[in-house]
């Protein structure tokens, strides 16, 4: 496989050599050439000869025996009649060896100012003129744009490093069909460093990294920022001992960096997970995430490899997906006055075969153990789509989507795909986000919630109130259109005062800033009538309907609608 920067010069290569013969209808020249300079050296890039090879594709030269360091020092057009005769070059080396021709030069200049390089062009006979430099001045820019293009596409702005669209792009046309494996490195207390000393150290941190693992790095690996502090490494071997060292020195590497903290403060420290086998890179990176999530649950600070026995756990999960073990049942978000049906949460329920019902966190537990969790996820989103065609609700459906499918890119795209095909409105779910997103880096998740924002999506913050619970400042960073006051703070709300306080400071805080309120674990008449009077106007609990099959409830509404129809 390539290395990164060889890749990089192809797609400018094959570019700006179409664009060459396009310019040789405009422009009577033998030669045009693209030229890479980085100060000390000159490569050509690309190369275009009509008739005589005058330049050749991949020369390299001292960038001061270069027709092209004069370009870059004056920093505009060179127009030169003989190259001969002319006191600038005359007595350079390159000129000795070539003899007599005609040359035309402009720069290429990157957005942020850097010279790139040059393109020229060559004749024996032909004396260019302003328009003919005017031209290639033209090519020149939109060479310049493409470059601009394909950093900011391909590539992540702090870092240098791979996006996640452009790896897997790289992966399927270089390393499909060739052994490989996936590093997935996070950054521990990364939240804790944003908040302490603000993004823009958080920044340098991620940069300092970065640093590291480019220091490190073979010239064939490909390195990726996957989101937030979250970096992918795909090597082309899955070799044991090769992937061991290849973490050893990044770990090395890592650790010999330079933080930009406080000497009191403690360096941060790397959770790496790790694959050796799977069947697409998608797979790969799920595996190696699940490997760091145990290094995270276990004290941070570590490696993991993934398990053959994780595989298990993976077989058990496929079989939940596929043999229909998997459930959703609805509890109804109630209008407190008058007891209507506004909304419902979807909950998430495992039918084992043999274990039987299997609690919610539970299954959740194993479908990140098994790596599959993105696919419960998206099984979750595509059973709420397609029940709120037969629930019909006022106002939306809640989801309860994990972390790790929402910091994913990837979710999102397959998330588009789940509303186009069930034909649900994306204005119909609502993503509640619970204490678990509330201890990530908002950084994380924030690109992908404002996409899923800008189609529609609501979200709440979830469990506000609870012990766990830190999200209300989350307000300032998520798009947050519900808060949902925990049953904690609902069930003692009638005997501890301090309850009923925060619950009227949530209500008095979401009217301020235009939000919906819904307390849940609502169990009782009185508890009922008291958050009533505590401003709490949408509620959920036991009190108005366990959560029920949609074949339950769709059976109970028809029921209603038969008596209302015959009284």
């Amino acid at each position: 496989m390539k290395p990164m920067k060889e890749q990089r010069e192809d797609l400018i290569r094959v570019t700006s050599k179409t664009l060459f013969s396009l310019l040789d209808s405009v422009i009577d020249a033998n030669t045009f050439f693209m030229a890479y300079n980085n100060g000390r050296q000159n490569t050509i890039l690309s190369a275009w000869n009509r008739d005589e090879e005058l330049i050749t594709e991949g020369a390299v030269l001292p960038y001061s025996a270069s027709y092209c360091s004069l370009v870059g020092e004056k920093d505009a057009l060179v127009m030169i009649e003989d190259t001969t005769q002319s006191p600038l070059t005359c007595d350079m080396p390159v000129t000795v060896d070539m003899g007599k021709v005609s040359f035309l030069g402009v720069p290429i200049r990157l957005k942020n100012g850097d010279l790139y390089g040059t393109i020229c062009s060559l004749d024996r006979e032909h004396i260019f003129t302003d328009q003919d430099g005017e031209r290639l001045m033209h090519v020149a820019s939109v060479v310049s744009g493409l470059i601009q293009l394909e950093a900011t596409t391909y590539f992540d702005d702090l870092t240098g490093f791979l996006r996640y669209s452009a790896l897997e792009s790289l992966y399927e046309r270089e390393l499909s069909d060739v052994a490989t494996s996936v590093i997935f490195m996070d950054l521990d207390n990364f939240k804790e460093v944003n908040d302490g000393y603000g993004h823009s150290t958080g920044d340098r941190v991620l940069q300092s990294l970065a640093r590291a693992i480019r220091k490190a790095a073979e010239p064939d690996w490909l390195l990726c920022r996957y989101g937030g502090d979250e970096f992918v490494v795909v090597l082309p071997t899955n070799d044991a001992n090769k992937v061991r060292k290849a973490v050893d020195d990044l770990v090395e590497a890592f650790r010999e960096e330079d933080m930009p903290l406080t000497d009191e403060e403690e360096s941060p420290t790397l959770s790496i997970g790790v694959c050796l086998e799977a069947d697409s890179l998608r797979e790969y990176i799920e595996r190696a995430d699940m490997a760091m999530y145990r290094i995270k649950k276990g004290g941070k600070a570590g490696v993991s490899i993934f398990r053959v026995e994780d595989e298990q756990a993976e077989l058990d999960m496929r079989q939940a997906l596929q043999g229909g073990e998997l459930e959703l049942h609805f509890q109804p978000i109630v209008d407190a006055e008058d007891g209507h049906s506004l909304a419902y949460e979807a909950l998430l329920r495992w039918n084992h075969p043999t274990r039987g019902s299997v609690p919610p966190g539970e299954a959740i537990e194993a479908a990140e153990k098994a790596g599959l969790i993105q696919q419960v996820d998206l099984w979750v989103l595509r059973e709420a789509c397609m029940a709120t065609h037969l629930l019909r609700p006022i106002e939306r459906i809640h989801v309860n989507i994990t972390v790790k499918s929402l910091r994913d890119p990837y979710f999102v795209e397959q998330a588009e795909q789940v509303f186009f095909e069930t034909g649900c409105s994306p204005d119909k779910i609502e993503i509640e986000l619970n204490e678990t997103t509330q201890r990530l880096d908002a950084s994380h998740i924030l690109p992908q919630l404002l996409q899923l924002r800008e189609w529609g999506v609501t979200f709440s913050l979830d469990d506000l109130g609870s012990q766990s619970s830190s999200g209300i400042g989350l307000l300032q960073e998520l798009p947050i259109s519900t808060l949902k006051i925990d049953r904690v703070l609902s069930q003692n709300a009638e005997h501890n005062p301090i309850s009923r306080a925060m619950i009227r400071g949530v209500v008095a805080m979401a009217q301020e800033l235009q939000l919906s309120v819904v307390v849940e674990g609502v169990e009782t008449d009185k508890q009922h009538r008291l958050l009533l009077s505590l401003g709490c106007l949408h509620m959920q609990g036991y009190y108005f309907s366990r959560p029920k099959p949609l074949r339950q409830l769709r059976l109970e509404e028809k029921q209603r609608n038969k008596i209302a129809f015959t009284s």
